[in-house]
């Protein structure tokens, strides 16, 4: 089995025990994770793949929301006070 097979087969499972336990700074931090080779591929999947050179409108849409989602999770996590605010 090759290391990034092993990393989806050992993150899946942690999401879902993530998702489960309500701790959704996890996911913001797969948001963030998944913006790196999106911007550097040019390649994003929203239903289905969005490519940077055919429809840039809606990849920087994508990744922007990306990052927002992202970062929205963790800062509520991090900040348990505004979290009415940022979720």
């Amino acid at each position: 089995m090759t290391r990034d097979r092993l990393i989806n087969h050992i993150a899946l499972p942690v999401l879902i025990l993530a998702a489960v336990l309500g701790s959704y700074w996890v996911w913001g931090l797969m948001f963030l994770w998944w913006l790196v080779p999106a911007v550097m591929s040019g390649q994003a999947y929203l239903v289905f793949e969005v490519n940077r050179d055919e429809d840039p409108i809606l990849f920087w849409a994508v990744v922007i929301t990306w990052a927002l989602f992202g970062a929205m999770m963790v800062a509520a996590s991090l900040f348990p006070q505004y979290a009415d605010w940022l979720v």
